[in-house]
């Protein structure tokens, strides 16, 4: 397991890198102002994951729960079904969004988020952090061209040959990754349907998700200053490059843990491992809080009144770090559990981002955050330990 999560994460700190390299361009290139408008542009054209990762993401346990051979991407057409309407959807939160970008950005996800759930389930991990790297480096020699060689600081251009270029990208490493032999294409609306209402609270729970990192920027965007955008958008990618082990550990423990609760070794695994992560969310905690007092103080002086907002983030990566590997829910398909502790997250998210942003602006919103990923990451772990040991059944 400790040599897949490491296969990821050594692309995954390729493709922070890059990503870094990335923001801080962007940053230098945008005013305060507009790298907060840019932020919240790409924080409401992600909210497309609600059309991909509910569906895939249970795919994914029903593959590999039932040993399946090959992997249906007949499954893309309910995404594509709901992308016009979801557009409209969407521009109740943002009305000015360019359905062009829109259509670009939502092509190039669906793209290269559904070949990586097909290179995961397959534990082809080398090409699962190419993809990751690939589409960075994409997103990057874009930033690179727009704003350095046709000289062009609108985010709006930037954000439309970007997505662009990442689409058509995600279409070469089909060809690239993808043997015919690996997948079938079979459109059955009955699967499908079986499929949604048998992971229906897992589904509901994956949609909530996202809209949590959606809330809080919604609400600095519209109750507080542009300048507020402008740093609880610094903070966010401060929090994103915190949360860099997230996705190696969780990509390969969605498959290990599946394997683990056949064997019902969910103890073994626990009394092995809970010292090893305690120490290793310890010391990224404090690795990612000097990581921000330098990048303040050292390269982005005017972003310092994000400083506190930006601490608060971290300790939620820190509890993420220290619950998530024990949250046994999804494997053991205690599906009503997540989707509980997802509802109560959103609801307390949204109860103080709208009792206390105005009175204390991004700080409230950052606490929300970390107050509702509490909930989801401490919440699962703590269930699946008193779920296991059998105190208590819940249906």
């Amino acid at each position: 397991m400790l040599k897949n999560i490491f296969k990821i994460f050594s692309s995954h700190v390729i493709v922070k890198a890059l990503g870094l390299i990335n923001v801080l361009i962007i940053i230098n290139a945008l005013s305060l102002n507009d790298f907060g408008e840019y932020s919240y542009y790409l924080v409401v054209l992600n909210l497309i994951t609600i059309l991909v990762n509910p569906l895939f993401s249970s795919y994914l346990i029903e593959f590999r729960s039932n040993e399946h051979k090959k992997f249906n991407f007949g499954l893309l057409v309910v995404p594509l079904i709901f992308i016009v309407p979801f557009y409209f959807g969407i521009r109740s939160f943002k009305n000015e969004i360019d359905i062009t970008i829109f259509l670009l950005f939502s092509f190039t996800y669906i793209s290269f988020a559904v070949l990586k759930y097909f290179l995961n389930v397959n534990e082809r991990y080398l090409e699962y952090g190419f993809v990751d790297i690939a589409l960075q480096l994409n997103i990057l020699l874009s930033t690179v061209f727009v704003i350095f060689v046709f000289k062009n600081n609108d985010f709006l251009y930037l954000l439309l040959v970007t997505y662009f270029v990442t689409f058509i990208s995600s279409i070469i490493l089909y060809f690239i990754l993808i043997k015919r032999k690996d997948f079938e294409f079979e459109i059955n609306f009955n699967k499908i349907r079986d499929l949604i209402l048998n992971s229906k609270y897992f589904i509901f729970y994956s949609i909530i998700i996202p809209i949590i990192a959606f809330i809080d920027s919604y609400f600095v965007d519209h109750y507080l200053a542009e300048t507020e955008l402008g740093y609880y958008s610094f903070s966010i990618k401060i929090f994103n490059i915190s949360m860099m082990l997230i996705i190696p550990i969780t990509t390969v423990l969605n498959i290990e843990q599946i394997e683990i609760a056949k064997q019902d070794n969910y103890w073994i695994f626990f009394k092995n491992n809970f010292k090893k992560v305690a120490s290793l969310s310890i010391v990224l905690f404090f690795g990612a809080v000097i990581f921000n007092i330098i990048v303040l103080w050292l390269a982005f002086p005017q972003y310092k009144p994000s400083l506190w907002t930006t601490n608060i983030l971290l300790t939620t990566s820190f509890i993420s770090y220290l619950c998530l590997p024990f949250s046994f829910l999804m494997a053991y398909r205690k599906y009503n559990v997540l989707f509980k502790l997802a509802l109560a997250a959103v609801l307390i998210d949204v109860l103080i981002n709208y009792l206390f942003i105005e009175k204390y602006g991004i700080h409230a919103a950052a606490t929300a955050t970390f107050l509702a990923y509490s909930i989801i990451s401490f919440g699962g772990a703590i269930m699946s330990y008193i779920l296991l040991k059998g105190k208590i059944e819940l249906n």
